[in-house]
């Protein structure tokens, strides 16, 4: 991967040339990406002067740069290689955000959001991060704490009893999301003021999304995001976001198990509707409703009428 800087005159050319390979065009302050079999070029809007930036990755990088470059004497004589497929469509310094425990009948929401730059994508290569959904939660759990130490993030957990609270206060699953998001985003954003590319993982509409979060003033709320469905394939950011996400919510997962002294199964399947009902049994409704989304199916297959509720 290489980065170099164009006159307007040589994007222009450079954008006929890979007019054929354009798979996208304005996203954020990406003005053009042209994917081919062996390279992505991603094209940088400048609004300040005619110089503009494009990044190259894949095969014959250097050679395509000294071919497009303002000042090809003072490109490096080696680039860096990624072993890591070639799906970025940017991979320039960002913020993206992504969520997990949405699916999870037990445990919290988790939305994390994490900055990342050229550098990041050396240990993306190091750590073979890609979509955490493709990885193991075993290793997840071995590879993202030296992660943590490698990068910016902020993550908000949603526990179960704030999400119930919230439920019944008339929100429902994306509205807390968007809110979640849209915290992290900003805190993280105010870390880095400087970045100018923010990616969401898509799980409503760009306009649902920001009239979830009409109720905060204006300048809490966090603009210029780009939405993408399978955002973390796309974007560095949000396949880390999605990777810490999921440790921290694993994390949470193991703490609430070593509470109870039990094993407290994922998702919200068969496996989970046998296991809450022998933790009603032996702990009672009273806990239960402390780890558990109340909306859920799970919850009414779970609880029958002569079960007390609190």
């Amino acid at each position: 991967m290489i980065t170099i800087k164009v006159t307007k005159n040589n994007l222009e050319n450079l954008e006929k040339t890979y007019f054929n390979y354009i798979v996208e065009r304005n996203i954020g302050y990406i003005l053009f990406v042209a994917k081919t079999d062996k390279n992505i070029i991603t094209a940088y809007d400048n609004k300040k002067g005619n110089n503009f930036k494009v990044t190259i990755q894949g095969e014959n990088t250097l050679e395509l740069a000294e071919k497009w470059s303002n000042s090809p004497a003072t490109l490096p004589k080696k680039t860096k290689e990624y072993a890591v497929p070639i799906v970025y469509l940017d991979v320039d310094e960002q913020i993206g955000s992504d969520e997990v425990g949405t699916g999870d009948f037990f445990g919290p929401i988790v939305v994390c959001a994490c900055y990342a730059n050229h550098d990041t994508m050396k240990v993306i290569e190091d750590y073979k991060i890609t979509d955490s959904k493709k990885m193991s939660d075993q290793k997840i759990l071995q590879v993202v704490p030296s992660i943590l130490k490698k990068v910016h993030f902020t993550c908000k957990i949603f526990s179960d009893e704030k999400y119930n609270m919230a439920i019944k206060r008339g929100y429902n699953m994306n509205q807390i999301k968007a809110l979640a998001h849209n915290y992290v985003l900003d805190k993280l954003h105010k870390r880095c003021p400087y970045v100018k590319n923010i990616y969401v993982d898509q799980f409503t509409p760009e306009t649902k999304y920001y009239e979830y979060l009409s109720s905060l003033s204006p300048e809490n709320v966090q603009k210029n995001i780009v939405f993408r469905e399978k955002g973390e394939l796309c974007f560095p950011s949000v396949a880390l976001a999605s990777n810490i996400a999921r440790y921290t919510f694993l994390q949470c997962m193991d703490e609430l198990g070593k509470k109870y002294g039990v094993k407290i199964p994922l998702g919200a399947g068969k496996e989970a509707n046998e296991f809450a009902k022998k933790f009603v049994k032996k702990f009672g409704a009273e806990e239960f409703n402390k780890i558990v989304k109340q909306n859920f199916k799970n919850y009414s297959e779970v609880l029958n009428d002569s079960t007390p509720l609190v």
